[in-house]
């Protein structure tokens, strides 16, 4: 049988991957002020381990990041284009199938068919193409979800809400107990905290766990 462990937000990792804003993303008002945050992220990844920076136009990304004595050495520029940058959202979920990675590639639809998504989702299996992962295997998921809307606590409960998970713009098809199924066989759980109730105003995720909620 396989043992498979869905990690939680602090155990080893080693990388991270953030999405670089453009001017076709929700920061091209504040495109100057973000960028410079971009590149404070950056700087403070690279410290300690490396950084895949998603983005359409590498060259750009790499003069600033040169400019700005980043490390390159620990940075992986890949070149896939982006509807914007939340990459939490249509980025891989790592689980480990007998202590090895695999990345699990779940359908992003922008939160229910609010926004563009038709490149967001296709990153992480371009990325995969590209070899940014390595040798690391992609499954691809039948879900339609994001990474913000899961949270783990690495030892089998899995906290999420209702209201995201059950929107009728996600996975209409499926029960809540039939999705629940698949993700007690996918993220190797035992349990599921569903949070009924809570939602940020102006939130666009539909009560993401990650904006109400966290393991500690």
């Amino acid at each position: 049988m396989t043992d498979i462990h869905f990690p939680a937000e602090w155990e080893p990792q080693d990388g991270v991957m953030i999405a670089w804003p453009h001017l076709r993303t929700d920061w091209a008002e504040t495109f100057d002020a973000v960028t410079t945050v971009y590149l404070q992220l950056a700087r403070s990844v690279t410290r300690y381990e490396r950084l895949v920076v998603v983005t359409p136009e590498p060259e750009p990304v790499r003069r600033l990041l040169q400019d700005e004595g980043i490390d390159l050495n620990r940075v992986i520029l890949a070149e896939v284009p982006t509807n914007d940058t939340w990459c939490r959202d249509f980025g891989p979920v790592t689980v480990l199938r007998d202590d090895t990675p695999v990345l699990l590639d779940f359908g992003f639809n922008a939160w229910g068919l609010k926004f563009a998504a038709d490149l967001d989702n296709q990153v992480t299996r371009r990325l995969h193409a590209q070899g940014v992962f390595g040798a690391t295997p992609l499954a691809t998921q039948g879900l339609v979800l994001e990474g913000g809307s899961l949270e783990s606590d690495g030892d089998g409960t899995l906290l999420t809400t209702s209201r995201c998970l059950l929107s009728p713009n996600r996975n209409p098809h499926l029960s809540r107990e039939q999705i629940e199924a698949q993700l007690t066989e996918g993220l190797g759980l035992q349990r599921i905290l569903w949070l009924e109730h809570g939602e940020l105003e102006g939130d666009d995720t539909d009560a993401h766990v990650d904006t109400l909620a966290r393991f500690a």
